[in-house]
Parts: C-alpha cells; sequence; structure tokens
C-alpha cells in the first residue's frame, strides 16, 4: 500500500498560513520565492514546525536572503511582489512585473462601513481588495439587496478601466479594508509602456471574470427552477406522462 502523501504548512511573510502542500508544490513555491529561508513551515506527519532553511527537501531552493528581488518591499506601497504572486490577479505575472505594475497603483484604506463605490457615480479606477471585507449591491424599492460578498483577492469596477460610465452597483466597506486602486489613466500607461504586463493581467482578469459568469449563471438557474416549483410548475421526466398539482 503506498505511502499517503507528506503534508505541509506554510506561515508565509505576509502572516497568513497557506496549505496543505505536497513535497513537489512545497517545492515549486521555493522555486517561485513565495518562501524565505526564516519562513515556518509545519509538517503534518511529525506535527513540527520548522524555518524553511531546515527542511533537507528545499533548503537548496531557496533565496539568499530577503535582499532578493521580490523579497524587497515596494518602496511607496509596502509590499512585496513575491506576495502578491499569491493573488490571483496576478498570477500570470513574474515578480519584476508585478514591481512595475505596483509603481502604478494607489494603496487606499477604507473604514468598516464606508462607501467606496456608489451607484450612478462615474468612476475612473477598479480596486483589488488586500485586506478585508466588501459587499456589492442595489437599492431595490428602498431595500438593500446584497449582489455578492467581496473579501481578499477580489476585485470591483474593472468597467472602468475601459469607460468611465455610471457605476453599476454600490460597494461598500464590510470591515476595515486595505485596497489597490488603478485608475484609467494608470491603466492606458501600462498597456502603452508594458503590454506584456497588460496582456497578463487582462487574461488573468478575464478568467476570473469567466469564473464569476458561471457562478451566477448557477444562482440565476437554482433561482428559476425554485420559482418554478415553488409555482407548481412541474416538469415531467418522462414525456408521457402527465402531472398536475393536485388540489386539497
Amino acid at each position: 500500500m503506498p505511502e499517503a502523501p507528506e503534508k505541509f504548512y506554510v506561515f508565509a511573510d505576509d502572516h497568513r498560513t497557506y496549505g496543505p502542500a505536497d513535497t513537489k508544490l512545497l517545492q515549486e513555491w521555493a522555486c517561485d520565492r513565495h518562501l524565505s529561508p526564516q519562513s515556518w513551515v509545519y509538517h503534518e506527519g511529525t506535527d513540527t514546525w520548522t524555518r524553511a532553511e531546515d527542511i533537507e527537501k528545499i533548503k537548496d531552493l531557496l533565496p539568499p536572503g530577503d535582499t532578493e528581488q521580490g523579497h524587497q518591499l515596494h518602496p511607496n506601497l509596502g509590499l512585496k511582489a513575491s506576495q502578491m504572486r499569491r493573488i490571483r490577479l496576478f498570477a500570470e505575472m513574474t515578480e519584476s512585473q508585478i514591481d512595475l505594475f505596483l509603481d502604478l497603483v494607489e494603496k487606499v484604506k477604507v473604514r468598516a462601513f464606508s462607501s467606496i463605490v456608489k451607484h450612478g457615480e462615474h468612476g475612473d479606477s477598479m480596486y483589488l481588495i488586500l485586506d478585508g471585507e466588501a459587499r456589492v449591491s442595489i437599492q431595490n424599492a428602498g431595500k438593500e439587496e446584497l449582489i455578492a460578498t467581496l473579501t481578499i483577492g477580489d476585485f470591483f469596477g474593472e468597467l472602468a478601466l475601459m469607460d468611465e460610465g455610471p457605476r453599476s452597483a454600490d460597494v461598500t466597506a464590510n470591515k476595515d479594508c486595505t485596497l489597490l486602486k488603478l485608475t484609467k489613466s494608470g491603466f492606458e500607461s501600462i498597456v502603452v509602456h508594458h503590454p506584456e504586463i497588460a496582456s497578463r493581467f487582462l487574461i488573468s482578469m478575464n478568467r476570473f471574470l469567466g469564473d464569476r459568469l458561471r457562478q451566477s449563471n448557477e444562482r440565476f438557474t437554482k433561482a428559476k427552477n425554485f420559482a418554478r416549483r415553488a409555482s407548481g410548475e412541474v416538469t415531467a421526466p418522462i414525456p408521457s406522462m402527465k402531472w398536475k398539482r393536485e388540489l386539497e
């Protein structure tokens, strides 16, 4: 009987825990510089925490120290490119490309319960959530109707990069949030001066939006089926069978 794969968990430089990871994935993280020599790694089999530099299977794959590119803090934002690569929107970029991208964005702090985007306003920026939680909603007959809850790695307002039309919904902070703000002019600068970065950014964003659309379609289908059942409309599993609602 083959042995169960080893499982590792990493307490990374952004003070979050990632895992489980098998040995191969842990080595990939080390090669991609998601780990520093001082990162703590938990081994499930032995129930121990160990510094990454003391683990034989990855110690030779780690960068020599935090002075290496990707482990330096961005001078204006205080972020590391190696941390940003864990966010799905930046997964297609190299660390040097992320550093160039960060030169064109702004870090914004928003207090809990504050409005970030208002329905109907004309905007020129999109936002990415680095920390915190926000909700997307619309007003329906004087009541707030929740559309989605956004957490770390989610983004909103992306249509503003293409035009400066009115916002389609309200976005409000549920908790204190840290956001990255990318303006339309900043994005246009990336397209002109760094087209390879713009293309990778758009590929990741389109994948994200595709998943979002599929989830919306699934919710719509479930809601439609529920409404049909509630109204007594039933589709017979066999065409020759006739189903009807019995009256009590």
